[in-house]
């Protein structure tokens, strides 16, 4: 299901305070679908995106991105902004793309968006586990709910990922403290791996609104981490 109808508006609201003014020149590193690049460039920034996955430079395209089938360590020029979304956290050489992402914005931002797995707690698991079950109990979702300890469960589903502050130590390693800010992020992630959504779309998306409103008071109380950052290094 394409979530960018809730995804995009809140990091769009985010990128606003970071980014210099359009028409400033970005590169989305691990663009996907393309949802942010396209709304990027309704701002009037000059974007181009990158992906290593064709079916998500296909989609891009049919957005009207102007989208790049390459790893981004293989992308020349010079850009303002070089953007990381959700993608680093995969990466098999971070100091390497860091470094290269730097060179092509020399004076200008590495941004990345991302989420630190290891801030995950008991309280966060649960949250995760419980909406899921939910979910999938309602007809809307169907995916996995593991019957072992809910944060068992998340930390061996993903410790083989890149931790949330080795990714920010990297962006130290450029040569600036980072800019971070948290943000919500367990919403996107109730659908676990090999989920799939099953309803009607706006239905799906109103619900989904309904979680991240819900991880967001939690968060705002401190009953949640904040698993989700925001984070930027001026070069």
């Amino acid at each position: 299901m394409d979530l960018s109808p809730i995804a995009v508006p809140p990091t769009l609201s985010r990128l606003e305070e970071l980014l210099p003014a359009p028409p400033a020149r970005i590169l989305e590193a691990g663009c996907g679908r393309g949802a942010l690049a396209a709304a990027l460039a309704g701002r009037g920034y000059e974007v181009v995106g990158v992906d290593r996955d064709a079916d998500m430079v296909a989609a891009a395209k049919e957005r009207g991105v102007h989208v790049l089938h390459a790893d981004v360590r293989d992308v020349t020029g010079e850009y303002d902004v070089v953007l990381f979304t959700r993608s680093l956290h995969h990466a098999d050489d971070l100091d390497g793309i860091l470094a290269h992402a730097a060179s092509l914005a020399p004076g200008g931002l590495v941004v990345l968006e991302e989420f630190a797995w290891e801030r995950v707690d008991r309280a966060a698991a649960h949250f995760l586990h419980d909406t899921r079950a939910l979910l999938v109990a309602a007809g809307l979702l169907h995916a996995d709910v593991p019957a072992d300890d809910p944060l068992d469960a998340w930390v061996a589903g993903h410790d083989f990922l890149l931790r949330g502050s080795v990714l920010l130590d990297g962006l130290r390693r450029l040569g600036a403290e980072p800019t971070v800010v948290d943000t919500a992020v367990l919403w996107r992630l109730v659908d676990g791996r090999g989920g799939t959504w099953d309803g009607p779309a706006d239905r799906i998306a109103d619900v989904l609104a309904g979680v991240r409103a819900a991880e967001e008071r939690r968060l705002a109380a401190g009953l949640l981490p904040p698993v989700g950052l925001l984070a930027s290094v001026r070069l």
